[in-house]
Protein backbone atom coordinates (compact mmCIF):
# COMPACT_ATOMS: atom_id res chain seq x y z
CA UNK A 1 0.00 0.00 0.00
CA UNK A 2 1.54 3.66 -0.84
CA UNK A 3 0.86 6.37 0.85
CA UNK A 4 -1.40 8.63 -1.43
CA UNK A 5 -3.88 11.51 -1.08
CA UNK A 6 -7.64 11.12 -1.12
CA UNK A 7 -8.54 10.76 -4.64
CA UNK A 8 -10.82 13.32 -6.44
CA UNK A 9 -13.08 10.85 -8.10
CA UNK A 10 -16.92 11.93 -7.88
CA UNK A 11 -17.64 9.73 -5.26
CA UNK A 12 -15.58 11.32 -2.94
CA UNK A 13 -16.25 14.00 -3.77
CA UNK A 14 -19.81 13.13 -2.71
CA UNK A 15 -19.02 11.45 0.41
CA UNK A 16 -16.92 14.76 1.75
CA UNK A 17 -19.80 17.21 0.82
CA UNK A 18 -22.37 14.44 2.72
CA UNK A 19 -20.21 15.11 6.27
CA UNK A 20 -19.88 18.39 5.52
CA UNK A 21 -23.65 18.37 5.33
CA UNK A 22 -24.10 16.06 8.08
CA UNK A 23 -21.42 18.14 10.20
CA UNK A 24 -23.93 22.05 9.32
CA UNK A 25 -27.22 19.96 10.04
CA UNK A 26 -25.74 18.94 13.34
CA UNK A 27 -24.02 21.98 14.64
CA UNK A 28 -27.28 23.97 14.12
CA UNK A 29 -28.90 22.09 16.13
CA UNK A 30 -26.16 20.95 18.84
CA UNK A 31 -22.78 24.39 18.27
CA UNK A 32 -19.85 22.10 18.61
CA UNK A 33 -16.15 23.81 18.85
CA UNK A 34 -13.91 23.62 15.67
CA UNK A 35 -11.90 21.50 18.76
CA UNK A 36 -14.30 19.10 18.88
CA UNK A 37 -15.47 18.63 15.50
CA UNK A 38 -11.85 17.91 14.48
CA UNK A 39 -11.65 15.33 17.72
CA UNK A 40 -14.26 13.51 16.53
CA UNK A 41 -13.51 13.44 12.98
CA UNK A 42 -9.97 11.98 14.19
CA UNK A 43 -11.71 9.48 16.11
CA UNK A 44 -13.68 7.98 13.22
CA UNK A 45 -10.69 7.98 11.04
CA UNK A 46 -8.83 6.05 13.62
CA UNK A 47 -11.76 3.82 13.69
CA UNK A 48 -11.95 3.67 9.88
CA UNK A 49 -8.54 2.71 9.65
CA UNK A 50 -9.09 -0.34 12.03
CA UNK A 51 -11.70 -1.54 10.04
CA UNK A 52 -9.66 -1.35 6.95
CA UNK A 53 -6.40 -2.22 7.68
CA UNK A 54 -5.32 -6.07 8.43
CA UNK A 55 -1.76 -5.43 9.53
CA UNK A 56 0.36 -2.88 12.23
CA UNK A 57 2.13 -2.02 8.74
CA UNK A 58 -1.66 -1.42 6.89
CA UNK A 59 -2.80 0.49 10.08
CA UNK A 60 0.52 2.91 9.75
CA UNK A 61 0.50 3.42 6.81
CA UNK A 62 -3.12 4.57 6.57
CA UNK A 63 -2.41 6.83 9.42
CA UNK A 64 0.47 8.40 7.32
CA UNK A 65 -2.42 8.50 4.94
CA UNK A 66 -4.28 10.05 7.07
CA UNK A 67 -2.04 13.04 8.35
CA UNK A 68 -1.10 13.97 4.51
CA UNK A 69 -4.70 14.11 3.96
CA UNK A 70 -5.21 16.59 6.93
CA UNK A 71 -2.05 18.79 5.32
CA UNK A 72 -4.20 18.87 1.86
CA UNK A 73 -7.23 19.78 3.91
CA UNK A 74 -5.45 22.65 5.24
CA UNK A 75 -3.67 23.82 2.31
CA UNK A 76 -6.83 23.52 0.20
CA UNK A 77 -9.21 25.74 2.60
CA UNK A 78 -5.76 28.34 3.07
CA UNK A 79 -5.66 28.76 -0.75
CA UNK A 80 -7.53 29.90 -3.58
CA UNK A 81 -9.89 26.76 -2.90
CA UNK A 82 -11.22 27.42 0.31
CA UNK A 83 -14.39 29.44 -1.20
CA UNK A 84 -15.58 25.84 -3.04
CA UNK A 85 -16.89 24.01 -0.11
CA UNK A 86 -16.43 24.12 3.29
CA UNK A 87 -16.91 21.05 5.88
CA UNK A 88 -16.40 23.16 9.81
CA UNK A 89 -19.44 25.43 9.72
CA UNK A 90 -18.74 29.05 9.64
CA UNK A 91 -18.90 30.64 13.05
CA UNK A 92 -18.03 27.71 14.75
CA UNK A 93 -14.34 28.63 15.92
Amino acid sequence: MAISKVAVSQDAHRLMLAIGEAIRLHTSQSPMSGEQIVGVLGFCSGAAIVRAANTRNDRRQMREMAVANVDLGIQAMTSSMANTSLIIPDGVM
